[in-house]
């Protein structure tokens, strides 16, 4: 028997751009075969989720946009259970830390280039996934705190979810640590670390595909053997440490890359993005935004 998505873009060797404005039916198949997506029980299991947030005292006050719960039904593959500790999660996090999911001042786009600390790049894997990269050495501390940093980093994801290509494709993310030097290793602290990874695995309905670790040092080493630590071990699977950054070229094509890792492609254009995406998260309360298509 065929498989009914084995003539997509993966297969064809193609890539999308990161903004769409519409979910191709390709990808509306893939959300059926691989995330349950049932047209027949969508709704359904939508009802059965909000049924279980309206029994939580945690959770019953909050009118949920539908967008947001959907995203956390396709990050679960619509086990509903599951989708609702996700979002107990959720809301137990931005009710104890609303501050760190406000967004940052704009000034920071015009006076700084920390803001180019996490930024997803202008073209999709081709399996359709997102793909950020994250360069700890353009962080400048003295420009911009740490909780603003931490605020950067909760708007791009935030944001990004809103994309229903990235909701059903995840994500791969590529953490480059060049310039990394000990104004940032001091904020790798446990407690730091314990915090981002639980928000971003814990909390968000984010599918991550593969992580990329480049130019880590010695003690990137050791920071990396207290994050693993927070890590499941079908996460911990999907962790690639990397000795060359030409080694990425086994991973994506060379045409998705920036040139500083032998690709193609210059990261600071989706600059102006991230700054549109943080004027947006300027109205993204704890009920959560609309998608973007």
């Amino acid at each position: 028997m065929s498989n009914p998505i084995s003539n997509g873009p993966e297969q064809r060797g193609k890539t999308l751009p990161f903004q769409m404005d519409h979910l191709p039916e390709y990808f509306q198949k893939k959300s059926e075969i691989e995330l349950n997506e049932k047209p027949e029980n969508k709704s359904e299991k939508l009802q059965e989720l909000k049924t279980l947030i309206a029994g939580d005292p945690a959770t019953n006050d909050f009118d949920f946009e539908k967008d947001l719960l959907v995203q956390y039904l396709r990050h679960s593959k619509y086990d509903v259970q599951r989708a609702f500790k996700h979002i107990q999660n959720y809301v137990a996090l931005r009710s104890v830390n609303s501050h760190l999911f406000q967004s940052i001042p704009d000034e920071y786009f015009h006076c700084t280039n920390s803001v180019e600390f996490i930024l997803p790049l202008p073209e999709r894997s081709p399996e359709g996934c997102t793909i950020i990269v994250t360069q700890t050495g353009k962080w400048n501390p003295d420009e911009m705190v740490y909780e603003d940093l931490v605020r950067l980093s909760m708007m791009t994801y935030c944001q990004l979810m809103r994309d229903p290509m990235t909701q059903i494709n995840g994500f791969k993310v590529i953490h480059d640590f060049k310039d990394t030097k000990w104004e940032h290793y001091k904020y790798c602290t446990p407690r730091n670390l314990r915090f981002l990874f639980h928000a971003t695995i814990d909390c968000f309905p984010a599918r991550y595909k593969e992580i990329h670790f480049i130019n880590e040092s010695f003690v990137m080493r050791i920071v990396w053997s207290i994050i693993k630590r927070f890590l499941s071990a079908k996460i911990r699977s999907r962790v690639f440490l990397h000795s060359s950054t030409k080694e990425l070229l086994e991973y994506f094509p060379r045409s998705l890359l920036p040139v500083e890792y032998g690709g193609d492609l210059q990261l600071n254009s989706m600059k102006e993005w991230s700054r549109k995406a943080n004027k947006n998260q300027e109205t993204n309360t704890i009920k959560g935004q609309p998608n973007f298509y």
